[in-house]
C-alpha cells in the first residue's frame, strides 16, 4: 500500500475513534440521553463509516465488500431512524433502552477496531487489542441487534400501529436480518478462527 493511503487510512481510524469516544462520553455524562451535540456526534462517527465501503472497493483494506456494505447500510438504516424518532420518542422506555444498547454495542466494537486499526497502520497490533477486536463482537453483535430491533419497534410499541407501510418495511427488514446477521456474525467468527489459528 502506497504511503498517502496509508496515511489517510491511519487518520480516518484515528478520527472515527476520536468521535466515537466522544460520543460516548458525552451520552454517558448526560445520563444516557441524546442532546444535540450527542445525536451530532453520533451521526458523525456513525456516518463516517460509508467510506469504509469505499475503502474496501478500492481494495484499501482487505474485507468481504458485502459484508462490509450490509452492516454499515444496516446500522445507517438505524442511525436514520434515530434521527427521526427522537422528536416524538426520546423519553419512551423501548427507544431510550435501544438508544443505550446501540451506543454501547456500536461503541463498544468500533473503539477497540478503530484504535487497532490506526495501531496497524505503524505494523503494531498489541495482543491484548487484537484478542478484544476478535471476541467482543460474540456478545456486542448480537446485543446490538436486539437494540437495533428496539428502535424499530418503536413507533409499533409505542403507538400501536395498525398495518401500514412501516410494518411492511418492519417484515422486510426482519427477512433482511434474518439473511444477514448470520453471514456477518459467521464471518467474524471465520476471521477469528484465521486470526487465532491460521486456519
Amino acid at each position: 500500500m502506497n504511503h498517502p493511503i496509508k496515511t489517510y487510512l491511519a487518520g480516518y481510524n484515528v478520527t472515527a475513534f476520536i468521535f466515537w469516544a466522544l460520543y460516548l462520553c458525552g451520552f454517558l455524562a448526560s445520563g444516557c440521553s441524546i442532546n444535540g451535540i450527542n445525536l451530532l456526534l453520533l451521526n458523525i462517527a456513525q456516518g463516517m463509516a460509508i467510506l469504509e465501503i469505499f475503502h474496501v472497493a478500492m481494495k484499501w483494506i482487505k474485507s468481504s465488500l458485502l459484508s462490509t456494505a450490509v452492516q454499515v447500510l444496516s446500522r445507517l438504516l438505524i442511525l436514520v431512524l434515530i434521527n427521526i424518532f427522537i422528536k416524538d420518542y426520546a423519553d419512551q422506555f423501548v427507544f431510550r433502552t435501544g438508544v443505550i444498547i446501540v451506543s454501547i454495542a456500536w461503541g463498544g466494537i468500533e473503539l477497540v477496531r478503530y484504535s487497532l486499526y490506526f495501531l496497524a497502520s505503524f505494523n503494531r497490533q498489541p495482543a491484548t487489542l487484537l484478542w478484544m477486536r476478535y471476541s467482543f463482537f460474540i456478545v456486542l453483535y448480537p446485543i446490538g441487534v436486539i437494540g437495533e430491533w428496539f428502535i424499530l419497534l418503536t413507533p409499533v410499541k409505542t403507538d400501536n400501529i395498525e398495518i401500514n407501510v412501516y410494518l411492511l418495511f418492519l417484515l422486510i427488514s426482519l427477512g433482511t436480518y434474518l439473511y444477514c446477521f448470520p453471514m456477518l456474525y459467521r464471518y467474524m467468527w471465520k476471521q477469528r478462527r484465521l486470526k487465532f489459528t491460521g486456519n
